[in-house]
Parts: structure tokens; sequence; C-alpha cells
């Protein structure tokens, strides 16, 4: 598993030239990871070679000892309404197979708390320009107080004092109309999934940084401004204790499940876990006590893998608590094609199909899983019809979109409008050796095999998932129990 094993922090000022600027394009090679960018040079000038009156670096290493992250803290000194205040800058990046710690966060804490203590009284802002909605999300979960925020205008002091300050680090409006909104040139990587992951995002805090700031994939970063005062850092504190403390108060709590006559809890804790996703929300006590006998709830830390691609395929998992990414990896690189957040159930595909895994899931954050197993799943399946229908409707979806997406013939259409397609479809379910005559300009979706196809006297047998633009009438005989979509015609998109 990935993992940070050492930090080192880094202290600049001891630095000759040319390390300073070895230390500057080793850091920018990990910044080009994570954001779009090519300007090194003003990378170099914000993280390495800053002008505040105090910087503290952290770098982050490997088992082998090379860089996979950084974060870097600045503290420049001015004045606001004539007396001296100090504002708290900040620059990070992680590959994304070490992210999820809280490394940075308590180092950023510990800094704080001992600038405060030699600075007794002395007022104190964290400023940023937050290209991410992770970013925007992470400071409102830390800090109870924040600047801008839905439903409450910014005091007009600090807003004066945020935009002479952007004017200061040469951070140029966007639009006049929208002072927060500034030019920072760092453009995220994220995936087609991964934006579309936080555009459907349900926390508050996201969903206003997309309102208040919808250019950020071009670079646009929304200037953001926390009020360092003793409320609100005893806020970040409680957070991030809150979250090293999470793990083991789990696994006492798992302890305790084991306990003799702890069974009854275990159910009725698994029931609510199950209650709480949208699969299994509507279905009644005793279908899910079924699969709480034999489920189990175990809990990763963040960058651990549930399973890896090629895999075999005995059960399904719901993400209960926090994120995970879908990877499809090579010899080169991996690839980052969905990312999921707490009450997403997977697996399912390949358990249905009965195939090896056809992509890794690693956690993005501290989770808890629950693992359903195939021979508790499938029965409860066929006593509950509305649960059968749910379940294949997700696995449509996963297997549809992965079809789609890998076919050039429909190589321009994003992920809503391949969604959207699926969405008209109609299901079908054939029982063995039924038939299913197919009309001709119609799309069909083979989610389980093997089928046998006979078109004109020619006979073809398919054993895994496909989609077919049917061009004549199209026999369709099930060898075993089947599951198709019948789908209307879409021309090609290039």
């Amino acid at each position: 598993m990935p993992r940070i094993v050492s930090t080192e922090i880094i202290t600049l000022n001891e630095l000759s030239d040319v390390k300073r600027r070895e230390l500057a394009d080793a850091l920018f090679a990990i910044h080009q990871q994570v954001f779009d960018v090519s300007e090194k040079e003003s990378f170099a000038k914000f993280v390495v070679e800053s002008k505040a009156e105090h910087t503290w670096l952290q770098v982050h290493k490997n088992e082998a000892g090379e860089i996979v992250g950084y974060f870097a803290l600045h503290v420049f000194e001015r004045c606001l309404d004539g007396q001296p205040v100090a504002v708290f800058r900040a620059a990070a990046g992680s590959l994304r197979a070490y992210r999820g710690d809280s490394i940075t966060m308590r180092f950023g804490l510990r800094r704080l708390l001992r600038y405060m203590l030699k600075n007794p009284g002395r007022k104190a802002y964290y400023l940023g320009a937050l290209v991410h909605p992770s970013s925007y999300t992470l400071v409102a979960h830390h800090f109870g107080t924040i600047w801008p925020q839905r439903e409450r205008e910014t005091p007009p002091e600090l807003l004066a004092f945020m935009n002479s300050l952007a004017g200061e680090f040469s951070l140029k409006r966007v639009n006049p109309e929208q002072p927060l909104v500034r030019h920072v040139g760092w453009r995220p990587r994220d995936t087609e999934v991964e934006r579309d992951y936080w555009r459907n995002c349900d926390k508050p805090a996201a969903r206003f940084f997309l309102e208040a700031n919808p250019g950020y994939v071009e670079g646009h970063g929304l200037l953001t401004m926390v009020p360092l005062s003793l409320a609100n850092v005893i806020h970040m504190v409680r957070a991030v204790a809150q979250r090293r403390l999470r793990q083991p108060l789990e696994a006492a709590r798992r302890m305790a499940r084991r306990l003799p006559g702890a069974a009854r809890l275990r159910r009725a804790s698994m029931v609510r876990q199950l209650q709480s996703t949208p699969l299994f929300a509507r279905f009644d006590e005793q279908a899910l006590e079924s699969l709480a006998m034999s489920a189990e709830e175990f809990a990763l830390p963040a960058g651990q893998f549930v399973f890896r691609e090629g895999d075999s395929s005995d059960e399904m998992y719901l993400l209960a608590r926090g994120a995970a990414y879908v990877l499809v990896e090579s010899s080169a690189a991996e690839t980052v094609v969905d990312e999921m957040g707490s009450g997403t159930m997977f697996g399912e595909i390949a358990m249905l199909a009965r195939e090896h895994r056809s992509a890794s899931i690693r956690t993005a954050s501290a989770s808890t899983l629950v693992r359903i197993p195939r021979s508790v799943l499938l029965p409860v399946m066929e006593a509950h019809a509305r649960m059968r229908q749910m379940v294949w409707r997700t696995f449509a979806r996963r297997r549809f979109d992965d079809l789609v997406r890998e076919n050039p013939r429909y190589g321009s259409l994003d992920r809503q409008e391949r969604l959207a397609w699926l969405q008209q479809g109609e299901h079908r379910e054939l029982a063995a050796r039924e038939a299913l005559r197919v009309k001709e300009g119609t799309s069909l979706l083979v989610l389980t095999a093997p089928v046998e196809f006979e078109q004109e006297g020619l006979r073809m047998v398919t054993r895994g998932s496909m989609l077919v633009d049917v061009r004549q009438p199209l026999q369709v005989v099930a060898r075993e129990r089947a599951q198709l979509i019948l789908l209307p015609r879409r021309a090609a998109a290039g």
C-alpha cells in the first residue's frame, strides 16, 4: 500500500541557491501531476522563494525515499485598521495515492499555535485562493467561520482587506462583477468522473464553491478568508482530534461486537448502515436482517486497496462512510475512472456477472465498508423484486458507462449524456431458453451472458457484456437467466 513514511521540515534560508532551485524543481514535478500548470517560475516564487516574514516547508516521502507531496505555510505580517495582523497562506500538493491523511493539517495547526503564543493578542487570518471544491470543503469542515459563505455577506472591512491582499499577491480578477474570483492558473487534473462527482456532491460547502467559482476547472481561485480566532482554532483542534480518534473508536466498537451477547447489537447496527444507503433505504427490516446476519463491517485507512483489478469476485461492498477511487491500472500509470462517496454500492458488476474485477478500488480517505457475499445477496434478491430491480439498475448504469466510454463511436458523449441515453432503455429479464425478438433500429445492451444471437440463419454466442447496434431483426436466446436492456438507436457521436 502506498503511504507516507517520512516527513522532512525544511528551513529554506539555510539552503544554498543551487539546493533551493533543485528543491523547487522536485516540488514542481509533484505539482504538475496534481495541477495542469506550466509556470514554474511563479510556482517557485510562491512556494520556495516567498517574500513572507516566516515560511515553513514540509516535504513528504514514501518508502523509497521519493518525494510524493509537499505543504508550504507562509506568514505575511501586515496592518488592518492600523493594527498589526498576521496573514497565513499555504500551498499543498500530493500524489493521489498518498492523499487522505491529516499530516499537513496537524503541521499547520502546530505552527499556528506556536506563532500565536509568540505574538499574543495579534489578530491572524488565513487567506487562500482555492482552486478546487475539495479545498473549500476541507476548510469549511475544520473552521466554524469562513468567508465567503452561503447566505451571509462578507463583512465590508474583510472584503476590502481580501481585495487588497489579492492585489499584492498578483491575483487578478477574472470578472469585475465577481471580486472574489481570481486567476490562479492552477487547473486541477481532475478526470471527467471526478468533475462529475463534485457536480453531484451533496455537501453544502462543495455546492457553494461550485456556485461561487464555476470556472475552477480553468484555474480560477475563490478568495477565502478564515479569521484565526480562539473559537475558530478550537473548532479546528476538535476536528483534527475527532479524525485521529475515529479509527481507534471504530476498532473498539468492532471488538465490542465480538463479545458474547453482542450479535443482536451487531445486526441492529448493520441494518442501520444498510438503511442509510440509497439502495437498501426502502426495504423492510426482515430483508435487511437477512443480509446483516452474514455481512461484515470493516474499516480501512486512506490509500488501502479494497481489491485489485483481476481479483476474483465473490462479494459486493457498501461504502458506509468515507470515499474511494475506482482505478484502472497499467504498467505506465493508473487512471481514475470514478470516485465514490458514502452510501455507494460497488463490486456488484463482477460479482453478478461472475467475472474477475475489471478495476481496482482504493480508499481516498479513512473509510468504513460493509462486505456482502454473493451467497447471501442472491437469495435475498430473489425474494425481493424491488431489491433485485435496483441492484440490476446500478449494475446496468456502470456496465453501460464502461462500454460506451470505451467505444470510439461515442467518444464525444460525456457521462451525463451517456446516462441520459441509458435512462431511455427498457429492461428485460429472460429466463433460461427464453427468446426475444429485437427489431432493427435498436441498440441492445447485454448485461449478463451467455446469450445466443440468431440472424439470417447465422448463430453466435456471446459470453460477456456487450452493446450491439441492431441493423436487422435479431433473435436473442438466453442460455441461462439473462439481463438485457433495449435502447433507442443513437447516432454515433464521432
